[in-house]
């Protein structure tokens, strides 16, 4: 039997440790599950995806529409003048003509298939579901979040599509019950996120371990407060300095600043949380882990830290599948849903886009520092659950390509 061939869209680049996480999880199942495939990656960041070491093995494609490109011109034309949407006229040559020559059509990237990050009934990533629907080749949408949207025309635009995937692997029952009322219940499995499975890689701490016996590692993006109907950037710094704050306060703990996504000039981390200390000028007992470590490694970091709070959601992957307690600054609903299969509730969820005051955060965090060890303790209890759930995609994904073969 010839070697399978898959080709993943929706992938951003390894400058976000989440999208690493991904892809190194999935072509892991991938070659456990179907020996000596082929594996192709669309990246927006192809020259710097090329040399990483997430892409041996990987064929990288270059899935970028150039601003100001006549593809791109097109696109938008189409948009301002509310025309029908031509998705496969969005996307690069080289993208149409790999899609029909794969087994199978892959959509990883987490949260796609909302409106956290602008899609539009133009978008390419629609575009290749066509291509892959013209040609019989199986869409499948991989460890999702689906929905909300924000009008009705794309939600519906984006359930036909996902009505006709041949499978859909969800991380949360929120998305899992969202489709199942919108009447989309056969081709969906209920999954933990693939990132749950990434092995950590060990480093060298002491260059930037805080000077103290118990660490709260933090992580917080520009990203996340822009999502704040005040679109204040720097709400974010401000929650954590009052974290710092009160973590200092708490005898034998200091912090570690923990950046997920490295990519200046725009959604930096390691920049944005570096201002932090510029502007305070902390002791030895507050740190900024330098932005050089892949995912593996910063999983790693994250493991030896004794709580996590996280505004990037595969920054509280890495410390939910790591045992660590860890409080979700969320921005979407991905965050509630993950938290209420892993906990039953939401108590350890603080929703960025709604507080009003940084010591909301923080009297979370005291809620949680009285909590610890059983919190600790709890995750441990679940993770072969989670690695099961995880693993449970690339078995289902077995079943749909067997019946798909000829």
């Amino acid at each position: 039997m010839a070697a399978k061939r898959f080709m993943l869209v929706g992938h951003g680049g390894f400058y976000n440790r989440g999208c690493e996480a991904i892809v190194r999880t999935t072509t892991r199942m991938l070659r456990d599950q179907f020996p000596g495939c082929e594996i192709v990656l669309a990246s927006n960041d192809p020259e710097n995806d090329r040399r990483h070491s997430a892409a041996e093995g990987i064929e990288i494609l270059d899935n970028r529409v150039a601003r100001w490109s006549q593809r791109w011109i097109a696109m938008k034309f189409r948009e301002k003048l509310s025309l029908p949407p031509a998705p496969k006229r969005s996307l690069r040559r080289e993208i149409q003509q790999a899609v029909p020559e794969a087994d199978a059509l892959v959509h990883i990237g987490g949260d796609n298939f909302t409106s956290d990050y602008s899609l539009t009934p133009h978008s390419g990533l629609l575009g290749v579901d066509e291509i892959a629907f013209e040609n019989g080749l199986p869409v499948i949408v991989w460890g999702a979040s689906i929905g909300p949207f924000k009008s009705a025309s794309l939600e519906e635009t984006v359930l036909d599509h996902l009505r006709r995937a041949a499978l859909i692997t969800v991380r949360e029952s929120i998305s899992k019950d969202y489709l199942a009322e919108n009447g989309i219940a056969d081709n969906v499995v209920l999954v933990t996120d693939p990132a749950m499975l990434l092995e950590p890689d060990p480093v060298d701490l002491s260059d930037f371990w805080p000077d103290v016996e118990r660490v709260a590692a933090l992580n917080v993006s520009a990203l996340a407060s822009g999502y704040r109907d005040d679109a204040d950037l720097g709400f974010g710094q401000n929650v954590v300095k009052a974290v710092v704050d009160e973590v200092l306060g708490w005898d034998g703990w200091g912090c570690l600043l923990v950046p997920h996504v490295i990519n200046p000039p725009y959604h930096d981390d390691h920049q944005y949380m570096a201002a932090i200390l510029e502007a305070n000028g902390y002791s030895r007992k507050v740190k900024l882990v330098p932005p050089v470590y892949d995912a593996r490694q910063t999983k790693y970091i994250i493991s030896q830290c004794d709580l996590l709070m996280a505004a990037r959601t595969h920054a509280t992957i890495a410390g939910f599948s790591s045992a660590v307690p860890t409080i979700s600054l969320a921005y979407s609903r991905k965050a509630h849903g993950i938290n209420l299969d892993l906990f039953g509730h939401e108590r350890w969820v603080v929703d960025i886009r709604n507080v009003s005051a940084p010591d909301e955060v923080v009297q979370c965090l005291r809620r949680m520092g009285e909590e610890l060890d059983p919190l600790s303790s709890h995750l441990s209890e679940k993770a072969p659950e989670i690695k099961r759930s995880a693993l449970s995609g690339a078995e289902k994904l077995g079943e749909v390509l067997e019946k798909a073969t000829p």
